[in-house]
């Protein structure tokens, strides 16, 4: 009872010093209001809670019965949180070239990381560790200049009057009474997070379980604004949200809203979990990083801690891999504008604010010029960005060819700075892209010889943003061709491939290659990540042309991403 009416004077006094919200929000006042979001490309997800413990799924372990809940519930118990430094965190993310995090401050478990005043589970009271989580990382974030984010599941999996409890379990439905009671506890403890935290951005999550009417979604919007008239809210309110937030999936296409964000694990999962060693490199996370960056998005890129608060060693090592990258490329990463189309450029761009600096993004050590096509602008010069080189360039007929000096090359992702004497203007390309690559090269009788059964076979590229490079498919529309100018970073990429592949092979040499597919869930349609193994003993010193033989005609996503909705 004394915590209730802690709380309640607790509430009363944040309200009665809050600022109205505005209601009538221009386009203008939410650029403004967006701005430091928009800037950031780089966050950090933080999935931290008991289910570290026994290191298995956070919360949906026990919803889809792999566990049952009491045994869940047991790792209360062995939550520590013994190693929890919140400013040596800071200092990780900050190095990390991160400019905000977002920490769980309640998944669907209903565990608050915080003191919650309203009876119900929290590390203070029911576990070992009995210490609020939240507060000194806010203190901490602030410390280093970084944006503070927090997430709260709307949906609490084990509060007494929250209607699902397991997957096939229902408590109730239809009872306006017992719901009217989870939302008073829910908007009392957003009313304790604003009240003593006031972050700059709440990440909710599980809106997909009721409408934004039984959420009461537009009341909680307005009651965040009234804490924070600068609050920026994810999209997953059903409707009431400022940005986007596809889950896991890459966009192929840039999504509508200009505000978005990838979340995305290192490995196989949110939280910690002692078995999973499936670490993407940080080639591939780099590579994905930069494809949002491409479309004008963040990337907030998930670590899982221990349950004794220290971060597991192969995280440490991607986010140091990830600051000695950011802190080179800075000037091409924060504060840039989503890049050109593809036909223009085969990879990821970005511009500059002001359209003067066109950023090429460059995965590989080419043997031939990189190319920009249908460009109509003056160009004063190219350098390689945190090199200071300048590289040697020609340009006619609206076409930039740029001497790429390999020594130059950065070992994950070279970044070079084509600066232009105005503002960038592009016009439709009078030859495509591949047939600008492959022009040359084709005029090689040996080469030509070599590679003349796929030559023969090809017809139109796929569209832009499945493989950055020139492509073909065979007439049969079932083999991909994708040519390989130079040596690679790491391996070859394709994105959104929704066949299975039979084979894959080097033409003109008959090397089978293998290849793996990353972040494909059992659950969506959207494709995962292909990533083709190429040996530098079988590449061509002119054009290597890979083909990938599918299950049928070639089927491509097109989509944006979307919300997982399960686990």
């Amino acid at each position: 009872m004394k915590k209730h009416v802690v709380f309640i004077l607790t509430c009363l006094m944040a309200t009665s010093l809050m600022a109205q919200p505005d209601v009538t929000e221009t386009e203008k006042g939410k650029e403004k209001r967006m701005q430091w979001f928009k800037d950031a490309k780089l966050g950090i997800f933080i999935h931290y809670g008991i289910y570290a413990v026994n290191g298995i799924d956070e919360s949906w372990s026990f919803f889809n019965g792999y566990i049952n809940y009491d045994d869940y519930m047991k790792q209360l118990d062995g939550f520590t949180a013994a190693k929890y430094d919140a400013g040596e965190w800071a200092k990780i993310i900050k190095a990390s070239g991160a400019k905000y995090a977002v920490l769980t401050t309640k998944h669907h478990d209903g565990v608050a990381l915080w003191d919650t005043k309203t009876e119900h589970f929290n590390t203070v009271d029911n576990t070992p560790a009995k210490r609020d989580i939240v507060e000194p990382f806010v203190k901490a974030l602030r410390k280093e200049k970084l944006k503070v984010g927090l997430y709260y599941s709307l949906i609490d999996w084990s509060y007494p009057d929250y209607p699902a409890h397991l997957r096939n379990e229902n408590r109730y439905q239809n009872d306006d009474e017992r719901w009217n009671k989870f939302t008073d506890f829910y908007f009392a403890q957003m009313n304790e997070l604003s009240g003593r935290f006031n972050p700059d951005l709440y990440w909710f999550d599980g809106d997909w379980e009721h409408s934004a009417e039984e959420w009461k979604s537009k009341e909680l919007r307005e009651l965040m604004l009234k804490y924070n008239k600068n609050i920026i809210l994810n999209s997953r309110l059903q409707g009431y949200g400022d940005y986007d937030t596809p889950e896991q999936g890459v966009p192929i296409k840039k999504p509508n809203n200009p505000y978005w964000e990838l979340c995305m694990t290192m490995n196989d999962s949110w939280g910690y979990q002692h078995n999973d060693h499936n670490y993407k490199t940080p080639y591939q996370l780099i590579r994905i990083f930069v494809d949002c960056i491409s479309m004008g998005g963040n990337l907030l890129l998930d670590i899982g801690p221990h349950a004794d608060g220290s971060i597991p060693q192969e995280q440490l090592d991607i986010l140091k891999e990830f600051g000695r990258w950011t802190s080179k490329h800075e000037e091409a990463i924060y504060g840039t504008l989503a890049g050109i189309d593809k036909k223009h450029f085969n990879g990821p761009t970005a511009l500059s604010k002001d359209g003067n600096t066109l950023y090429l993004y460059v995965d590989n050590q080419p043997n031939h010029p990189i190319l920009v096509n249908g460009l109509d602008a003056d160009v004063e010069k190219v350098r390689v960005v945190g090199q200071g080189k300048e590289l040697s360039f020609d340009y006619g007929d609206k076409v930039l060819s740029i001497n790429m000096d390999n020594a130059m090359a950065d070992p994950i992702m070279t970044v070079l700075a084509v600066e232009l004497k105005r503002s960038i203007k592009l016009v439709t390309p009078a030859v495509r892209l591949e047939e600008l690559a492959l022009g040359k090269v084709k005029e090689d009788e040996a080469w030509g010889k070599k590679h003349q059964i796929a030559l023969d076979d090809m017809t139109e590229p796929i569209p832009g943003g499945h493989y950055n490079g020139a492509t073909a498919l065979s007439k049969d529309k079932n083999i991909l061709y994708l040519m390989v100018d130079g040596k690679n970073n790491g391996p070859l990429i394709v994105r959104g491939l929704k066949n299975k592949i039979n084979r894959i092979w080097v033409v003109g040499n008959g090397t089978k290659l293998s290849h793996k597919v990353i972040g494909k869930q059992y659950w969506s349609d959207v494709p995962g990540i292909t990533y083709i193994d190429l040996p530098e003993k079988v590449l061509d010193k002119e054009m290597t042309v890979i083909a990938v033989l599918l299950d049928g005609e070639l089927d491509l996503y097109r989509g944006k991403g979307h919300v997982i909705e399960s686990n």
